[in-house]
């Protein structure tokens, strides 16, 4: 039998045939890159790849083995530091902990009492404690009494307006600027926010009371909610369904479940609720609501009457109604309420802007122009002459406790969750501001028990949900106030208005409160100036800016927002779906890696592809994954093995020829010469080596950046598995680097580790360095023919 070699070309006539000399018989003939057998012949060969390294250095390996206990080093270098090697070296071991010594440990620590340990609860539970602890009177107390007559000034005009969003009597906006606010000094963490009565609040609560108006409409048995007896003769008239103290009765259980609702959510430590809610959707949603505000207001500025809305479409059908009473317009309430715009703007706009770093306080033009309207429309009979709608009744002092009465909780289940979030969500963010300006924590969980406190409290006196105050809070801020003893002496002067003062506004014109109302929402209208920044900085945050504006404005405000959160949810799985995997190398002279289609870098080595991807693995990406692997790096698995099936068959069919001239050799013949002149074959008789991949494809290793892929789950391990497996059929290795603690605890979980362990490191350079390594330790392939 004779045996015969096929090297390389370029390293064919220089390797001694006699050392590498190797018999093998199989009746099959593999074809790289393909699983299948093929029998190629009928005389059977079978081809078999020897490393060159492993034949020469076989002795000086055994010999290595026996001197330190281990494999050595092909190249003599020290030991590749993969992940697995620095986890099992310097990763500090788990503290495990029994669940009974576990529980014994927080038992012990909540049960352990000590007079500083008291004092921190106190000072966590009632924050109002250590702010009276701490208080310095000759500093803050000025300070604060200045800035909480100012607020409260403006808070009057402002909770009497925005009682009206809600479909309820002014007095009950005093109220709601009152009660609460008591509550959330003592349970609050905030030192600069007011609290108070809030248009986005009031139009929500609005929406709930005019379901109830429309089933009274529709003949459907309604509630009816106790109010309390003794000054509620004035407000029993309504030109609706519902009488006004049935619709106070149910602002009074919006509120209290509000407030259950809220103090529910600090209990269970969900006040990293308002991070699902972006900026763009809040921006969107304020914004929708201002179309809203601004829509329910019309009427009262037109001097019209037209039935409430609710529903899908409420502003359009709002719209409509107005358009088809219009010639019913009243000449009076228009041009009162042009004018009050015109001064409010005025003054609110280039008064106080203009002057604010000379003007101690900004002038309370809200109040100065409810006295003046009111004046006028007491001095001139306004009711009686124009016909122009007035405040009318105000009862006096502070109403009785009442509880309030809770039925058909199914109708606005869902304007509770809606008001408990977006009134925490308002307030919340307005009191981040205020606290990391001021260099203060703020306590998220804790101020929802607090404004659930106060929205329970106020249930029980007439009140409707509250939230912090956007203009009153840049007022308190501004005017120096330094704690929330001025939001005291604020609920103060509005509690001297219902107690003494209050009937002086009955003849207040409701056009005056409107226009105090529409010129409030110029900042909330304004915000559309912001989508030419928001569109540079994100597409996907324009959109939902648009989209939740859009579906608030035309649909209804609680289906806007339902929207806007479902499309938020969505632009995150389409960002990780639109994730990019882009090639990396390193930069010249510089120790880093970056995308090479942007940066000057070095010459990449061929057969290494190092590329990064920016997303998490999971199953929504998880197949693009696959794909945009083989398109950035151009290896795609499938179409490197059908070429090399064949080039496979063409080479099978070459050696047909060459395979009879080998039978025909005389068997004593023990060895022949492929540089013999007188041999019976030469080089150019023996067929060229079956093709491997990479004569195909130079790409032997690739490394995958996993820096930026902060988890993974089942089915990102799953198609992560599947990659290393297709691309090992081709004879092309898969490394990962800069894995994540998550990442690898899930990799650790499925069993990938047990397997592809070794083809981890911790960074990139450790990567590329393993890859050049290991190509170049491959040795000369010898092809043995039998």
């Amino acid at each position: 039998m004779t045996t015969m070699f096929n090297f390389r070309k370029q390293t064919l006539n220089k390797i001694d045939t006699c050392s590498a000399t190797e018999t093998v018989t199989n009746p099959d003939v593999m074809i790289p890159g393909d699983d299948r057998q093929t029998t190629a012949m009928e005389n059977p060969a079978f081809q078999r790849t020897v490393s060159m390294t492993d034949i020469k250095h076989k002795k000086t390996e055994d010999s290595a083995v026996v001197s330190n206990g281990r494999p050595p080093s092909h190249s003599g270098l020290k030991e590749q530091a993969t992940e697995t090697r620095v986890r099992n070296d310097y990763l500090l071991p788990k503290k495990k902990k029994s669940l009974r010594d576990s529980v014994s440990e927080k038992w012990s620590r909540c049960w352990t009492c000590s007079s500083e340990k008291c004092k921190k609860t106190v000072d966590k539970i009632i924050p109002c404690y250590k702010i009276i602890r701490k208080y310095k009177l000759k500093s803050d107390f000025p300070n604060d009494i200045i800035c909480g007559l100012t607020v409260g000034i403006m808070q009057i005009p402002q909770g009497m307006a925005y009682s009206l969003l809600a479909d309820l009597p002014p007095v009950v906006g005093l109220y709601t600027g009152f009660f609460p606010v008591i509550i959330y000094f003592f349970f609050g963490t905030s030192r600069h926010i007011a609290m108070g009565t809030a248009a986005v609040v009031s139009l929500l609560t609005g929406s709930v009371i005019a379901k109830f108006e429309n089933l009274e409409k529709s003949n459907s048995v309604v509630s009816t909610l106790p109010y309390n007896s003794t000054n509620s003769t004035a407000l029993d008239a309504s030109e609706d369904g519902l009488s006004t103290h049935e619709k106070i009765g149910i602002a009074m259980a919006v509120a209290l479940l509000v407030g259950f609702t809220q103090i529910g959510m600090g209990i269970l430590r969900l006040g990293f609720v308002t991070t699902y809610i972006s900026d763009p959707l809040v921006g969107g949603f304020t914004t929708g609501i201002a179309f809203h505000v601004g829509t329910s207001q019309v009427k009262n500025v037109l001097g019209i009457t037209i039935p409430r809305t609710d529903g899908m479409f409420q502003v359009i059908r709002t719209w409509t109604a107005i358009f088809e009473v219009i010639e019913k317009t009243n000449p009076a309430p228009v041009v009162i309420s042009v004018i009050c715009m015109a001064v409010l703007y005025t003054v609110k706009e280039h008064v106080n802007q203009r002057f604010k770093h000379k003007l101690k306080v900004p002038i309370p033009i809200e109040i100065i122009v409810v006295i003046l309207g009111t004046a006028a429309s007491y001095i001139w009979n306004f009711e009686d002459l124009f016909h122009i709608k007035i405040v009318g009744d105000i009862p006096t002092g502070l109403p009785i406790p009442t509880v309030p009465t809770i039925r058909n909780v199914d109708l606005y289940i869902t304007e509770i969750c809606i008001i408990a979030i977006i009134s925490f969500a308002q307030s919340v963010s307005l009191a981040a501001l205020m606290a990391k300006k001021y260099g203060y924590s703020l306590d998220s969980n804790q101020e929802l028990i607090a404004y659930g406190a106060g929205n329970v409290f106020g249930s029980f006196f007439s009140c409707y949900p509250y939230a912090a105050s956007l203009s009153g809070s840049l007022v308190q801020e501004s005017a120096g106030g330094k704690t929330q003893v001025a939001s005291l002496f604020s609920a103060s002067l509005i509690v001297v208005v219902i107690v003494w003062i209050g009937y002086l506004f009955e003849s207040l014109p409701n056009c005056v409160l409107s226009s105090i109302i529409i010129i409030a929402l110029k900042n909330l209208i304004l915000q559309f100036l912001d989508l030419p920044r928001i569109w540079k900085t994100s597409r996907f945050d324009f959109f939902i800016w648009i989209v939740t504006c859009a579906c608030t404005a035309l649909l209804n405000v609680d289906y806007g927002l339902l929207i806007g959160v479902v499309f938020s949810f969505f632009t995150v799985v389409i960002r990780t779906q639109t994730a990019v995997i882009s090639p990396f190398a390193k930069i010249d002279d510089v120790d880093l890696y970056r995308n090479s289609k942007k940066y000057a870098t070095t010459e990449q080595d061929p057969g290494v592809k190092i590329v990064y991807f920016n997303s998490p693995l999971y199953y929504a990406n998880s197949d693009l994954f696959a794909t945009k692997l083989q398109r950035v790096t151009g290896v795609k698995p499938e179409k490197i093995r059908k070429q090399l099936r064949q080039r496979t068959m063409k080479s099978v069919l070459e050696r047909k020829d060459f395979l009879p001239a080998v039978n025909n050799i005389d068997d004593s013949s023990t060895n022949v010469s492929l540089d013999s002149p007188s041999g019976t074959l030469t080089n150019n008789d023996i067929p060229k080596q079956a093709p491997t991949r990479a004569d195909i494809c130079p790409v032997h290793h690739i490394v995958i950046d996993f820096s930026a892929i902060p988890f993974i789950d089942s089915m990102g391990e799953k198609i992560l598995r599947q990659v290393f497996d297709e691309y090992s059929k081709i004879d092309i290795k898969i490394f990962l680097a800069c894995i994540a603690d998550d990442v690898w605890a899930v990799l650790e979980t499925t069993q990938f580790l047990e397997k592809h362990s070794e083809s981890i490191f911790p960074t990139l350079d450790h990567a590329v360095a393993a890859a050049k390594h290991n190509d170049n330790n491959k040795g000369i392939e010898v092809i043995t023919y039998l």
